[in-house]
């Protein structure tokens, strides 16, 4: 101030000594000074105060506003930023900006400066790691501007400092969360997909269960790869589900797959909202296994339900035969001797003879109950299965009404089988007559075919299931037909005794065959579609060489006479004494027991004496397998015929091979058997 008020004397005139007009220039310039000293206090104030409250809606804003000279040194903090640094304004002023940033930071910081004063750039912005005195860190966001005087040149930088921490934590979440999803998604076991109408996202599980690479699906209806039979169903559903309506979020989804197979899936769907928008976030679990292994599981589950009740009719069908079959010899056997001894042309004679024809028809009834039950086995020999079918060519052609054309198509060379010729030819019978009744009175064509297969073990699981079949070498017999063919339903219950599909009929015919094949140890396999036809394969265990098989022919009985003991032993007192009666008309003499206990007791009684044996082996007490064997032990050579309403019961263990007279059966047949065993 001394220098201003010398300045202001030496500008006035000039005056005597003494003069009071120097003292009044000092005290103007001194006032003039002070003034000018107010002035520029009041507007450093006013500045402080305008950037105090910039400073105040900058840390409103979340922006806090320093500056820093050329060589890049604060010279203005604000106090929101000593907070964020951890500093002292003292500790911040004059020092260059990059002490406060992480290392790693620092040259890039450096970098963005130089290029903001060299005028390559006209403002700069990074991001960059505080570090503050604690060790701690905080993420910010430098914005500098250049800020020019009047004259033009830069005087010092504008750097808005923002604290970005909280948004840089939010964003590393979400790249966190991200890359956990992606990593679970990509490795998980199940396919993963997100979708509006269209899939947006597509996991590699995914891809495995559709065999679609994800670029085939993205952009693609979401329903793509759903098979047909469900399209329209998760089509609905997934568009009500990001509608927010209540369908269910998970059940049994069928995909088919790129190569067009069927997938089962477990599949689960809700809707998520990302960005603000719905999409529809879903999962699919191949199940497919387990589908199988639960249908597997059901078709085991009715196989042997099927079995047991098969096998439980057999019985019934069985025991109602065998006592049937008594009852029908009694009257086949009396009726035969009425019929003998009556006048030939007399009322007696025709009725007897009517009661004998009308018996041996419900003897094929019998038969046909014990075939259904498995027990129709009986002469069990060595035969050729395309001899057993030339056999009966002529009843089979006769069978066929003349519209149907039968043709033959007969392996050659092939292994003989062990089998009863009867029975096997009332199989072929049966399945032609089955074959002729689908094509109805329309022309059609029956086609007979035999053959040779070796099967292992998956093959009989697969063609022939829950039959038991052992694997090995089959002769097979196989009727085809271009009839009406059979529906899933029908095909499921043709073997049921009592079922049938035609007007008229007992529906024993199929029940009765499948009684015979499984008897045989054989199975049976059949193809048919409605309007196509249908086809019957029946398997036999082959020997291992062909045979070659003749016909047995008949002994005749007319008049002749036998002689010595016969035993009869027998349970039913009325077919007992119709035996004894037949056998004492032909000479011999007879003795009976009611069970096997009290036969073995008569036999040891006339062991010398006795001719022959008439033995039931289905009896009370004692059954006629173990009677034979203690009559065996007493005397072995005495010749033992075996009688049974059970068929089979000849093929037991130790009684293959002896005589079997098969009931119900006429006094001819009884005294021709004998006459077989003990000839006069």
């Amino acid at each position: 101030m001394g220098k201003l008020s010398h300045l202001l004397l030496s500008m006035l005139p000039y005056t005597s000594p003494g003069s009071p007009l120097p003292w009044i220039a000092a005290g103007l310039a001194l006032a003039a000074v002070a003034g000018l000293v107010l002035l520029a206090r009041a507007r450093r104030l006013e500045r402080d105060r305008a950037l105090g409250a910039l400073d105040r809606v900058a840390d409103l804003a979340g922006l806090l506003i320093a500056r820093c000279d050329l060589q890049g040194r604060w010279t203005r903090v604000p106090a929101g930023l000593c907070d964020l640094l951890g500093r002292e304004e003292a500790g911040l002023l004059g020092h260059p900006i990059f002490e406060c940033l992480h290392a790693e930071d620092q040259e890039g910081c450096r970098t963005h400066c130089a290029e903001l004063l060299q005028g390559n750039r006209p403002s700069c912005e990074l991001e960059a790691r505080a570090t503050r005195p604690d060790g701690q860190e905080a993420w910010i966001q430098l914005d500098g501007t250049p800020v020019a005087g009047r004259s033009g040149q830069t005087r010092y930088i504008q750097v808005i400092v923002r604290d970005i921490s909280e948004a840089k934590a939010v964003a590393q979440a979400l790249r966190d969360s991200e890359e956990k999803f992606r990593i679970l998604s990509e490795h998980i076991n199940c396919g993963v997909f997100l979708y509006t109408d269209v899939f947006h996202y597509i996991n590699p599980g995914m891809e495995a269960i559709t065999g679609y690479a994800a670029a085939e699906l993205l952009g693609q209806p979401f329903w793509k790869p759903v098979h047909p039979d469900e399209q329209e169903l998760v089509r609905q559903r997934g568009m009500a589900r990001r509608r927010g309506e209540p369908v269910p979020d998970r059940y049994v989804l069928k995909i088919l797959h790129k190569d067009g197979h069927t997938i089962h899936t477990d599949f689960i769907a809700r809707a998520v909202i990302l960005g603000g928008k719905v999409y529809g976030l879903g999962t699919a679990f191949d199940i497919s296994d387990r589908v199988k292994s639960s249908e597997d599981r059901l078709r085991m589950e009715r196989q042997l339900l099927e079995a047991q009740k098969l096998e439980s009719l057999g019985l019934l069908a069985g025991g109602i035969a065998h006592d049937f079959n008594n009852l029908l010899t009694v009257i086949l056997g009396n009726a035969s001797i009425i019929v003998e001894e009556a006048a030939s042309h007399s009322l007696t004679s025709a009725c007897a003879t009517t009661v004998v024809e009308t018996c041996q028809r419900a003897s094929g009834l019998t038969r046909q109950m014990l075939a259904y039950s498995g027990k129709g086995r009986f002469r069990v020999e060595p035969q050729d299965l395309n001899s057993v079918l030339q056999g009966i060519t002529s009843l089979v052609e006769s069978s066929l009404p003349k519209l149907i054309e039968l043709r033959y198509e007969l392996g050659n060379g092939l292994p003989g089988l062990e089998a009863d010729r009867t029975q096997l030819q009332q199989v072929i019978l049966n399945l032609v007559t089955n074959a002729a009744e689908s094509i109805g009175p329309k022309a059609g064509t029956t086609i007979l075919r035999t053959g040779f297969q070796v099967f292992e073990d998956a093959d009989l699981q697969a063609s022939f299931p829950g039959q038991g079949l052992a694997p090995g070498p089959y002769v097979f017999l196989e009727v085809a037909d271009t009839g009406a063919g059979m529906d899933e339903a029908t095909r499921g219950r043709i073997f049921e005794p009592f079922f049938t599909t035609k007007g008229a009929g007992r529906g024993l015919g199929l029940a009765a065959m499948q009684g015979i094949v499984r008897g045989h140890r054989g199975g049976i396999w059949i193809y048919s579609v409605p309007d196509r036809g249908t086809t019957f394969r029946v398997i036999l265990p082959a020997l291992p060489t062909p045979v070659a098989v003749t016909e047995g022919v008949a002994v005749p009985v007319d008049g002749w006479q036998g002689h010595g003991l016969v035993l009869v032993v027998e349970d039913e007192a009325s077919l007992r004494s119709l035996a004894a009666l037949a056998l004492r008309r032909v000479g011999f003499e007879v003795v009976e027991a009611a069970d096997g206990r009290e036969g073995v007791e008569m036999f040891r009684r006339h062991a010398h004496q006795l001719r022959a044996v008439l033995l039931d082996l289905v009896m009370p007490v004692q059954g006629g397998e173990s009677a034979l064997a203690e009559m065996m032990a007493v005397r072995a050579e005495v010749p033992v015929i075996l009688s049974s309403g059970y068929e089979g019961e000849s093929q037991g263990r130790g009684l293959a091979g002896r005589p079997f007279l098969q009931k119900p059966y006429t006094v001819a047949e009884l005294v021709a058997k004998l006459r077989g065993v003990a000839p006069a």
